[in-house]
């Protein structure tokens, strides 16, 4: 079964600019880090260009693509620093993805298969994209209460797209946007019962409500186009990356769900990262020898075109040259 609400709509570009800069209360004399700051061409996202700088002399420097599919960026540093800054800038086109107009039944039964016949192509298909997020991950453990909670708002005898996006809704409507009732590491079942959080912690909710139910889910790492207010310019830095939810729906592949807004994703979202948690797409991660106490600052500007006033190869850059560069 298979349908669709309209064609493939028109392309929006961007340009994105995301700096994170730490600085350290004492010298660093060796540090490695992991970037998931390039995004990929996806059947929505056409990436034109992508370029990550560095502030500091780098020792080692390599690109790859993880188990899930996404680029990454490793490299050391090898000379003391109190002050590191990666800096970002990527020009990205995305257009809306089509939404079904008809899905399978959901019957409340798992879509989770636990053999398949040799000659099976959609079954082994199915088991590859959707095994690793089934399961349990280090930040979404088994929890019995938000599968009891999907199982309630699910219901059954409905198209699954349209239980998804009630879903989705739902926690929109029943949990409150409070950047400081968690930190990163907030137990999700603490979420659960204060019902607050932020998109991390709605995105990883659902996950695990749809994971306890049979339901193929993974965490979307990315960001969102803000409006400023009527009359009001668009701050500089003031964005901030998001996360939402992709949910399998067969015959019709993955789902693009953002539970903090109650909606499903539009041509106003560009994905950096996929993965079974945070854990797995965290934008910048590292090991330093050294450095104390640090500070943190992130600044985010996601600008449409219609807006840009200046290309990605404009000295838009704190930096005084570009160190290290990943060109798409």
């Amino acid at each position: 079964m298979s349908g669709t609400s309209h064609p493939l709509s028109a392309w929006k570009r961007y340009h994105v600019a995301h700096d994170t800069e730490y600085c350290y209360a004492y010298s660093v004399s060796n540090a490695r880090h992991r970037a998931h700051l390039i995004p990929v061409d996806r059947n929505d996202q056409q990436v034109h260009r992508s370029v990550l700088n560095v502030n500091q002399t780098l020792s080692e420097s390599t690109e790859g693509i993880d188990f899930y599919g996404n680029r990454y960026r490793d490299f050391a540093i090898n000379v003391p620093h109190r002050l590191l800054s990666v800096q970002a800038r990527m020009d990205v086109s995305v257009r809306a993805p089509v939404w079904p107009t008809q899905s399978t039944i959901w019957t409340g039964k798992s879509l989770a298969r636990r053999s398949f016949d040799p000659t099976d192509q959609a079954g082994t298909r199915f088991a590859l994209a959707c095994a690793p997020y089934l399961v349990d991950s280090p930040m979404i453990p088994a929890l019995p209460e938000a599968k009891s909670w999907a199982l309630a708002h699910l219901g059954s005898g409905k198209p699954l797209h349209q239980q998804l996006l009630a879903m989705t809704q739902a926690i929109f409507q029943e949990f409150v946007f409070d950047p400081e009732a968690t930190t990163v590491g907030t137990p999700l079942i603490d979420v659960f019962k204060t019902k607050r959080g932020v998109c991390q912690d709605f995105a990883q909710l659902m996950i695990a409500a749809l994971r306890g139910v049979g339901i193929p889910a993974r965490y979307m790492s990315g960001y969102i186009l803000t409006h400023p207010l009527p009359g009001e310019p668009r701050l500089i830095g003031a964005d901030a990356t998001h996360a939402w939810v992709e949910a399998w729906c067969p015959g019709h592949g993955w789902l693009g769900l953002d539970p903090t807004n109650g909606k499903a994703v539009t041509d106003e979202f560009i994905t950096l990262a996929c993965g079974r948690d945070y854990a797995d797409v965290i934008p910048l991660r590292g090991v330093v020898v050294g450095g104390g106490e640090h500070s943190l600052e992130v600044s985010v500007t996601m600008t449409p075109e219609s807006e840009m006033k200046m290309g990605l190869d404009q000295s838009d850059l704190k930096l005084g040259k570009s160190i290290d560069t990943a060109d798409q």
